[in-house]
């Protein structure tokens, strides 16, 4: 299916080889504007509403895994994942503004930390209205995911993988208003004995959108470059980083290919194993054409990546998470060659309550999500690690971590009530990671870290001499 995007995009598609060839000088007359937040839209979609009352969220919850009569449990099931394709075809419409000839995403328009950090004056979203912003700078994956773990192991980052933090207005404004990302307020608040920041409300959204880079550079033919594909999970837990991956499909910057959900089991470097049905349109992921100055910050932020003007960003996945109920809403998305039929952790059961709303290329990622951490659901304070763990995670974020990169996990049991360690990537729930989150500026090693799926109690001891960031790791990784 065709995405909707920009004319300029389109026609950059569309015009052959030559178009490959805009060159910088070009590029640089498209003047750098003002990029204005835009609010979370109604998609239109039925039944979907956002915010959803906590209460009926939470009725879901409870209908879908506490021995509900089985037409309930499904029917809630069935409202929890549409609620999640809601917010994804609100977040992914494109919206009136163009930027550097290109169309922006609703996502697209909302304020990185360092927007919320840097802009001299910003104190409620209503000011970033007149500063002058440019597209958010991509930062490295380990950039990214700095805070709370461990080190990240040698395999871990993949080259090329990029992306960044969002919030959209509301969450934003919070932050403003509160000063939430500045050292001062965090140390006095964990000095008056807080233990936790202030509450957001519940219209906030966060989400962490990650991209491939590809370089014009390195195209086979001058239009063709490999895509990994997620296998599934692995039948023994492991790390299973994108550079492992054994199948791979073609994306045509050119936007041929009749690719329908066949992939490239051999993918052969010099593009000669590719064909037809292994080749997929650019515009069937959500992406954007690199500027000089998006390739300026990539390459010294990631240096050796050799972006250029005129290179491709391509989405390939995304977190979202909404502060509609206390513990937070847990989404993620990624993009999938077979959109019908997506692979754990998600299935295809979820992908049939896509909406008809959802058009053009957010149609063509697959979903999973984390309202609980376990079956049967404990309470947020003095449960137990008993159930069966629920396990939602990113394949191009998560399914890289090892256990030196979740050292707060635990052992207990898989979504079968196996005994499980629970201490890879592909069992891992987002829920739970974000559970840990906290402000640790005296480095105590007892302070909660990155963990895979179990149960998190928010009154563990763990937390004393640190201050809970409201499930956001982001906040304690990017105050200043």
């Amino acid at each position: 299916m065709r995405c909707p995007g920009s004319l300029p995009t389109r026609s950059f598609l569309r015009h052959g080889a030559a178009a490959l060839g805009l060159a910088l000088g070009a590029a640089s007359l498209w003047a750098a504007g003002t990029i204005s937040p835009e609010n979370t839209p109604d998609p239109l979609v039925p039944g979907f509403q956002f915010p959803e009352g906590a209460a009926t969220l939470s009725g879901w919850i409870t209908d879908m895994i506490r021995g509900e009569p089985l037409p309930a449990a499904v029917s809630a099931a069935e409202r929890l994942h549409a609620h999640g394709w809601g917010l994804w075809t609100a977040l992914t419409l494109e919206t009136g503004q163009v930027y550097e000839g290109q169309r922006l995403r609703v996502f697209e328009t909302w304020l990185t930390p360092e927007d919320l950090t840097t802009a001299s004056g910003l104190r409620s979203v209503a000011d970033a209205n007149e500063i002058p912003r440019r597209r958010a700078p991509l930062r490295s994956f380990a950039q990214l995911n700095a805070a709370g773990a461990g080190s990240f192991s040698a395999e871990a980052v993949t080259p090329r993988v990029v992306g960044f933090v969002k919030f959209d207005p509301v969450a934003a404004d919070h932050i403003l208003r509160q000063d939430l990302l500045s050292r001062a307020t965090l140390d006095t608040l964990l000095r008056r004995g807080a233990p936790q920041i202030p509450a957001f409300p519940a219209a906030a959204l966060v989400v962490k959108p990650v991209f491939q880079v590809i370089k014009r550079s390195d195209l086979i033919g001058g239009r063709y470059s490999a895509l990994q594909v997620w296998p599934g999970p692995p039948e023994t837990p492991r790390a299973l980083p994108p550079a492992q991956w054994p199948d791979v499909v073609w994306l045509d910057l050119l936007d041929g290919g009749s690719g329908g959900g066949a992939v490239d089991s051999l993918g052969a470097t010099d593009g000669s194993t590719r064909t037809d049905e292994t080749t997929y349109p650019v515009s069937r992921l959500i992406h954007y054409r690199l500027s000089a100055a998006d390739a300026a910050v990539l390459d010294s932020d990631k240096p050796g990546t050799g972006a250029q003007p005129g290179d491709l960003a391509v989405l390939v996945a995304m977190h979202v998470t909404t502060r509609e109920i206390a513990r937070w809403t847990w989404q993620t998305f990624w993009w999938t060659p077979e959109p019908e039929t997506p692979l754990a952790p998600s299935s295809s059961a979820i992908a049939s309550l896509r909406p008809q709303q959802l058009r053009g290329a957010a149609r063509n990622y697959a979903m999973a999500l984390a309202y609980t951490m376990q079956v049967p659901d404990q309470p947020q304070v003095r449960g137990n690690n008993s159930g069966a763990a629920v396990y939602a995670y990113n394949p191009w974020i998560e399914a890289r971590f090892a256990p030196a990169d979740l050292p707060d996990s635990i052992p207990g049991l898989d979504p079968l009530g196996r005994p499980a360690a629970n201490n890879h990537g592909v069992q891992s729930n987002c829920l739970s990671c974000h559970a840990q989150a906290n402000y640790n500026p005296d480095h105590l090693d007892t302070a909660p870290r990155f963990t895979g799926a179990r149960y998190v109690d928010l009154a563990d001891p763990k937390f004393n001499g640190t201050l809970q960031v409201e499930f956001l790791w982001t906040i304690a990784r990017h105050a200043r």
